[in-house]
């Protein structure tokens, strides 16, 4: 398949991978990006064998306490040796008996399973498809067939419901048959005896509604292997012979796939890269360039094509304009210049990288709060923070240890319970960061609502020791002065 650059709302993430699988290319990479989230499948001829993403809740140690196979104690463990000993985690853990060999590439196979199928639920995003000439040596390759993933991702409800019945209602009325010449053999989908069974109601003469009628699966069920078929072209419905509404003309989808495809590519690009210049151009080289590409992306070129074309042929000729007028003028131009030493985007590898080096900072910092080292915490937490800015727990953490380098200064006391409600408004379900505030509300005097955040601590970690101790502290010193107002007054 070619270089391709597009959104994926438009043509859906299932049919994206089997549009990669029937392609069949050696080695090739998909790079996805949804908001803040980044993601990068390896692929070996067609199929999905390795993925990396920025997402923490992904890294093998903390998938591995969720699944229940190490407890959280193990995990920070395995961090403290790393930063010790310069080790990956699947060999700290397997070095200190934490954990089996198998467990380690069930543990690696399950990470790659989850970073793929997560994708499935994004409504929005963009990707970029390509080919490289051989996958990285170091890849620890856990074979996905498509086939299985798309299935498993509409059985499991990563892929939302409401679009495969849409896809599936839309062809109750067709005639379903098996395809002559599909790229997938059943086996691929590793079909349970019921599958199977609905897989024998086509014949090639009954309807869909039919089929689903006489299937003995649920319907959610029943729906998602029909999709799974559909989308990867195992079944083919009987075209209906009926007028059809007319839809763009193969021209207009033609020339709709290319500016869409533009239109990614040039929102991941400098304004140099835009404009296709390098970063020493001079002004007339810049000048040419725009001219060139204003010619051939200008929206009134596509006065006869349909709205959605020249909606994105405009869109990319603002981003032509904004190249432009950004280099054209000197002073822009240096600001811009230096924004791209500081600001540059980092590549999916790099933001991995980096969420595993924020999580070794982060267990450094709590090792620091142990030995109540706050400063050495301080430090810990706010670099984590520099390389995973959008981790709640990190500011939970930071606030808590701004309260402890200063619990008598109100300012910073303030600061601390900012930092900690700025983290529970990112991820409202940390038991340690309730606890915290907690605390502070109690050094401060407020114990209504120090009560009110042990307990908000307590209903989302009912083993948090701390805060239930806290917690009868508070409610004993109430009854005890009810007791003594009530003698008061007797």
């Amino acid at each position: 398949m070619q270089e391709k650059w597009g959104k994926l709302h438009e043509l859906g993430f299932p049919r994206l991978l089997h549009n990669v699988f029937s392609a069949k290319d050696t080695a090739s990479i998909l790079d996805m990006e949804a908001g803040k989230i980044k993601k990068r499948m390896f692929f070996k001829i067609g199929i999905p064998v390795y993925a990396i993403s920025n997402v923490l809740d992904e890294v093998l140690g903390r998938l591995l306490v969720r699944k229940g196979i190490i407890a959280q104690e193990v995990y920070e463990k395995s961090l403290e040796i790393m930063l010790n000993k310069k080790m990956k985690q699947g060999e700290v853990l397997i070095a200190n008996g934490y954990i089996t060999t198998q467990q380690l590439n069930e543990g690696l196979s399950t990470q790659v399973k989850e970073r793929l199928w997560s994708v499935f639920s994004w409504t929005e995003g963009i990707y970029h498809y390509y080919n490289i000439e051989k996958l990285p040596k170091d890849l620890f390759l856990t074979p996905i067939h498509p086939a299985y993933a798309i299935l498993q991702a509409a059985k499991r409800g990563y892929y939302p419901f409401e679009k495969i019945k849409a896809e599936v209602d839309g062809k109750t009325n067709n005639v379903i048959s098996r395809s002559s010449n599909s790229a997938y053999t059943i086996d691929d989908f590793q079909p349970t005896p019921q599958e199977m069974r609905l897989l024998s109601l086509i014949d090639g003469k009954k309807k869909m509604e039919r089929i689903i009628a006489e299937a003995q699966l649920s319907k959610e069920d029943v729906y998602s292997f029909i999709y799974a078929l559909l989308v990867t072209n195992v079944l083919t419905p009987e075209e209906i012979k009926e007028k059809k509404p007319e839809g763009p003309s193969p021209e207009d989808k033609a020339v709709m796939e290319s500016l869409t495809s533009k239109h990614v590519q040039l929102k991941s690009l400098t304004h140099f890269d835009i404009l296709g210049v390098s970063q020493s151009a001079n002004s007339d080289e810049i000048k040419r360039a725009y001219f060139k590409l204003a010619k051939e992306y200008h929206p009134d070129k596509y006065h006869n094509s349909i709205q959605d074309a020249r909606t994105v042929a405009s869109e990319i000729f603002t981003l032509i304009n904004t190249a432009y007028n950004t280099l054209s003028d000197e002073k822009n131009r240096r600001i811009y210049e230096e924004s791209l030493k500081t600001g540059k985007r980092l590549d999916v590898t790099q933001d991995a990288a980096n969420i595993m080096s924020a999580e070794l900072q982060f267990q450094k910092g709590k090792i620091a709060l142990t030995r109540k080292d706050y400063k050495g915490a301080k430090d810990a937490f706010e670099w984590a923070l520099k390389l995973n800015p959008d981790e709640g727990e990190y500011k939970a953490y930071l606030g808590w240890t701004l309260f402890n380098l200063s619990p008598k200064d109100r300012d910073e006391m303030r600061r601390a319970k900012e930092i900690i409600q700025e983290a529970l408004s990112s991820n409202p379900n940390q038991d340690r960061a309730y606890y915290f505030l907690g605390v502070i509300y109690r050094v401060e005097g407020k114990l209504d609502d120090a009560e009110n955040s042990f307990k908000k601590a307590i209903k989302r970690n009912p083993n948090i020791p701390e805060a239930m101790s806290e917690l009868r502290l508070i409610q004993m010193r109430k009854k005890e002065d009810k007791g003594f107002f009530r003698k008061i007054f007797e």
